[in-house]
């Protein structure tokens, strides 16, 4: 009897083992559940600033930033990403923002205004250092943003954003001229100058501006958590380096899976949509558990019509725009671009 009692308990120890090692059913019917939440929400986000933008230049004839620029950006993404997009409306919204980059290559003049950085330059440069199989840019309209990149830096290595004081420039998007720096310096990564010699212009530009990143303390924002730990990815930092980045921008992430502007305020699609992008680009897996729980968040603060709202906020001491659409449009897309690099699309 001894036999078959020792080989019941090793049948009985080889169940439990399995039962504990090994992924229930259940488990992986909740990971395609999720998962396909996701990727409804990614669909819902691209609908949703397609039509947006679509609408915005039917009426206000204005090629923004937010619902113009971003607009191009999102279906750039969705098509390396293979979501649905028409190539004709992808020409058409880069044909449509690519206007406003007539005479951006000028010299550097006088007044404060021409030196100022453009944000359709940032935000585009940044597109295609992310995006590097993207032909939607030319190669001579990429050179002409890094030209203007290189006229508008200031003596002391940074960017601006504005000719008026930086406390009355609304943030998220124009929050300091420190995000503008860390933007151009990323966009200049070997994108749009090709030249890195030592001692050539690039090379010079670049440097003066890591200097006047490196004497700067952090701000304490999402916004710049990102962008940093980017950099470091980018400019091959020390492990530690590296790791200490990363570290600082998941110590930022809410109980409830988000990430918020600044400490003092709620979860939203901007901060997490930024936060979520910036990760992926910087080797973190979708599997870990804290972009797990970030992509939750967004798909349970999605809104209705497929935005993410997103409460605008000011300097201390401004008042904040009452226009809410650029920052839902903003947040839309870091939202909706984050899930499409995250979440791939059906078969």
């Amino acid at each position: 009897m001894r036999p078959l009692l020792v080989g019941a308990c090793a049948l009985l120890a080889v169940a439990a083992l399995a039962l504990v090692g090994a992924p229930s059913l259940a488990d992986d019917g909740q990971k395609a559940k999720a998962a396909e939440q996701a990727r409804s929400a990614a669909l819902r986000g691209l609908a949703f600033t397609e039509k947006d933008g679509a609408t915005w230049r039917t009426t206000k004839k204005c090629a923004s930033c937010h619902q113009g620029v971003m607009t191009a950006w999102t279906l750039a993404e969705a098509q390396q990403f293979g979501y649905p997009v028409q190539t004709k409306t992808l020409t058409d919204s880069f044909a449509w923002c690519t206007e406003r980059f007539a005479g951006i290559d000028k010299p550097r003049g006088t007044d404060l205004n021409s030196r100022t950085v453009s944000v359709p330059a940032l935000l585009f440069g940044l597109m295609a250092l992310t995006n590097p199989g993207q032909t939607s840019l030319s190669p001579e309209e990429l050179a002409r943003l890094g030209t203007h990149l290189v006229n508008t830096q200031e003596e002391n290595g940074s960017w601006t954003w504005s000719a008026v004081p930086p406390g009355n420039r609304p943030p998220p998007v124009f929050e300091s001229d420190e995000v503008a720096t860390l933007l151009a310096y990323l966009c200049l990564d070997g994108r749009l100058l090709s030249d890195r010699k030592e001692g050539s212009p690039a090379s010079d530009i670049r440097k003066r501006a890591a200097a006047w990143l490196a004497a700067l303390p952090p701000s304490d924002t999402t916004q710049v958590a990102a962008l940093r730990l980017y950099v470091s990815v980018r400019d091959g930092a020390p492990k530690k380096q590296r790791e200490a980045a990363l570290a600082a921008l998941l110590a930022r992430q809410n109980p409830d899976g988000g990430w918020s502007q600044t400490r003092e305020s709620s979860s939203d699609g901007y901060a997490t949509g930024q936060a979520l992008y910036f990760l992926q680009l910087s080797g973190a897996k979708a599997s870990r558990p804290e972009i797990q729980r970030g992509i939750g968040f967004l798909v349970s603060s999605q809104q209705e019509d497929g935005s993410w709202k997103v409460v605008p906020r000011s300097h201390p001491g401004a008042k904040p725009f009452t226009h809410p659409e650029p920052i839902v449009s903003f947040g839309t897309a870091w939202s909706t671009m984050a899930l499409m690099r995250l979440v791939p699309p059906r078969d």
